[in-house]
């Protein structure tokens, strides 16, 4: 069953996670620490502040695009450095 917290509850649940942890508050106040993960990764976006591999401003979608394309150019220059060692190794 899925629950429905106000933003108030979000807020100082937040708050208290801050001050003594994640798993903590999220015992004490009966919530998963999933969800407050979730809620500390939300809050982070909507203020701007960077979260692990997105931008801010830059929506999910629009990192895994970015990320992806990224990891493709890297799997190509691993391949031309690996195709150089072997040219430089046969010298």
């Amino acid at each position: 069953m899925v629950k429905k917290y106000n933003e108030e509850f979000k807020h100082d649940a937040l708050k208290l996670a801050s001050e003594i942890g994640v798993r903590k508050a999220g015992e004490k106040l009966n919530v998963s620490t999933k969800t407050l993960y979730a809620w500390q990764r939300a809050e982070r976006l909507a203020h701007g502040i960077a979260v692990k591999g997105l931008r801010p401003g830059e929506s999910v979608e629009e990192g895994l695009r970015r990320l992806e394309k990224e990891m493709d150019e890297l799997r190509e220059a691993n391949i031309i450095l690996k195709k150089a060692l072997g040219f430089m190794a046969g010298r």
